[in-house]
Formats: structure tokens, sequence, C-alpha cells
């Protein structure tokens, strides 16, 4: 019984010693931040003001059409980038459209352009569509249900009026200095797929 009460004050004892030694610092001990406020993100200048804060310039390539590096696709089917100077092609409209001088399927290859793709030579809203007992609904029924409805595509002889607009899903890209570099490297099944696009042929896969 001694020797249990001895273990136990001598236990005891340093366990006294060892939460002292973890005790909190007093409020004159001075705690430096392992990180500071300036390293937590890419901007180097002060976050409290933007007076000295000016955003990186966008500097788009100069290079002249027919001149410049295609942009791999950042996936399939993604829109792609414009590798060139597009200055003097805008605005776009309807009935100005300078891009399909050299994007047209039957001068592009010469061009040394993409071509534009069969899913732009497609209306997708047309008039009716069919419903899945076979029944036909007109543009602007109203349905109970429109999972049920199968858009009836139809192939054109020109360009959909509704893809007029280029610039609503291509742009050019900037070639200003990163902040942070980008190391993504898509991958592709298909190498055709890097400039070229299939988008009408795989529209309902994974959907029936």
């Amino acid at each position: 019984m001694k020797m249990t009460i001895v273990l136990g004050a001598v236990t005891a004892a340093l366990l006294m010693v060892g939460c002292t030694k973890d005790a909190a610092p007093s409020a004159q001990t001075e705690v430096k931040p392992a990180v500071t406020e300036e390293s937590l993100g890419l901007r180097k200048t002060d976050l409290y003001t933007e007076q000295t804060t000016t955003g990186d310039k966008t500097q788009y390539g100069t290079a002249a059409a027919g001149t410049s590096k295609k942009i791999d696709r950042a996936f399939v089917n993604a829109p792609p980038m414009i590798p060139h100077d597009v200055e003097d092609y805008l605005p776009i409209t309807a009935t100005n459209n300078a891009c399909l001088g050299c994007h047209m399927p039957d001068v592009a290859p010469a061009m040394g352009a993409t071509p534009l793709p069969v899913s732009h030579f497609t209306n997708f809203r047309p008039a009716t569509s069919i419903a899945a007992d076979g029944s036909v609904v007109k543009e602007g029924k109203m349905i109970e249900n429109t999972s049920d409805i199968k858009v009836v595509t139809k192939k054109l002889d020109i360009m959909s009026s509704a893809r007029f607009n280029c610039s609503q899903c291509h742009a050019p890209q900037s070639q200003g200095a990163l902040a942070c570099e980008n190391e993504f490297q898509p991958d592709f099944a298909d190498e055709n797929a890097k400039h070229g696009s299939n988008l009408l042929e795989v529209l309902d896969v994974g959907v029936n």
C-alpha cells in the first residue's frame, strides 16, 4: 500500500510539470503568425484598399486569320477558342458575319480554318415535335411532361439563323502572363476531337 501511494504522488507531480509547460502563454508573449494574410492568395497588394491594385491587361493575339496555331479544345465538342485577331470582324450580326468567309465547310479546308460542323446546319427548334405516343405536338402547346417530347431536328442547306452569333460561344484567348500556370492537359480518345466536332452524332448518348 505504501509503494502505491509513493508512485501515485510521483505521477501526479509529473503531470503538474507537464501541464505547467504546456500552459497558455502570458499576455506579454508575442505570438507570430505562421502564415501572413499577404501569402494566402495570388494577390500581393494591400488587401484593405484598391488604390494600388489593378487587373492584368487583357492581351488578345494579334496574329492574322490563317497564320495562327489552332488551340486544342478543352473537352470533346467544346466550342473552340479563336486563335487569331478578331478586331476587324466585330460586331457580328445576322446580316454581316465575316467569320463565314473562312469557316464555311466549302471554303474552310482551302483557308486552313476549322469548318462549321453539321450541328450549325441543323434546326433544333422545328415547328412541331413528336410525343412519346407518336402524336404531333405543335410548338407552344402546353404538355404535362416535357421529357416525353422528342425533338425532330431538321437538316438545313444554309447555316441555322440561331447560330449567327459566333462570339456567343467562341472567344479569343488572352495572351497575358498567368498568375498561376494552367497545367491542365485534355485527354481525347479520338485525336480528331481536338479540332473537330461530332456533336450531332452523340447528342442523344446517355439519354435514351
